[in-house]
Formats: structure tokens, C-alpha cells, sequence
């Protein structure tokens, strides 16, 4: 691992994102203050892609009527914190707790139509275990999901 800027690292996993073409039904709103061109963490750039792709792809995954896709960097004095979100059909307060307090959890019953959270997020939690960071789960603020990233600088 070493010094990486959090918000150049991000902007690419987006940019890539929009180079596949993306479609129309997923836009991805960058919300990072504009007066914040660094956050500057250990890292390792790859599996933070990684981490980052995987939440942005959970939106997509799980909001098949399309959703916008918001993602923001906040420089948080000993931590940089990283948020992907979405104003799609989130999670209910049962299902987030599970995310947040269970090691692995996935919805998973015998009917075949029910959505399965759980995999893409181990990965992301790993990855940012292995950062000596933290993650959190939540509802957004624009009414869908919300995940947010939390590495020490």
C-alpha cells in the first residue's frame, strides 16, 4: 500500500463506469465539495477500485427500474470518507441491521425472485478491513441505499 488520493481513484472507477456505456437509467452524480481536490490515504488502489466498483455495481444489481448513483468524498480530519448512494428502492431497517452486524448475510430463500445482498458487500468489507478502515451501511438521504467508507489518513 501506499499514499493514494481518494478522490482521483474514485473519479476513475466513475469514468470507467461511464466508458462501458453505462446505461441512460443509471447516472452517477459526483457530490464532492469542489474546493476538495485531495484526500490522501494507504492504500492500495486497486482493491479500493475494486470496493468502489462493487458498490456502484450493488446499484445497479438491485434497481433494475434505474437509479441515480451519487458518490462523494469527504475529508474528515484523521479519515477520508468515501460515500456511494442511490435513490433507488433501498433496504428495509431489517435488512441494513443485518448488513451492518452480521459477517455475511444474504437474502436467500427458496423463492428464486428474491434479491440477494450480501456477496459484493463481503468483498467491499474485506477491503476495507484490510485498509484499517470501517464501513457503514444505511438509507439515503435520496431515498435508496447508502454505504459509506470510512479509512484512516
Amino acid at each position: 500500500m501506499k499514499q493514494e488520493n481518494a478522490i482521483s481513484i474514485i473519479r476513475q472507477v466513475i469514468v470507467d463506469f461511464m466508458n462501458t456505456n453505462i446505461d441512460d437509467k443509471y447516472p452517477i452524480e459526483w457530490k464532492t465539495a469542489d474546493t476538495l481536490s485531495a484526500c490522501c490515504i494507504n492504500a492500495d488502489k486497486d482493491l479500493l477500485k475494486r470496493a468502489i466498483s462493487n458498490l456502484i455495481q450493488n446499484s445497479i444489481n438491485h434497481n433494475e427500474n434505474g437509479c441515480v448513483i451519487y458518490a462523494s468524498v469527504d475529508d474528515d480530519n484523521n479519515t477520508c470518507k468515501i460515500c456511494i448512494e442511490d435513490n433507488g428502492i433501498g433496504a428495509s431497517d431489517e435488512q441494513i441491521d443485518r448488513l451492518n452486524y452480521t459477517p455475511h448475510y444474504m437474502i436467500c430463500d427458496t423463492n428464486t425472485t428474491e434479491q440477494r445482498h450480501g456477496l459484493g458487500l463481503l468483498i467491499v468489507k474485506q477491503i476495507i478491513k484490510g485498509h484499517n478502515g470501517k464501513i457503514l451501511i444505511d438509507h439515503s438521504e435520496y431515498g435508496g441505499f447508502k454505504v459509506v467508507l470510512i479509512i484512516p489518513k
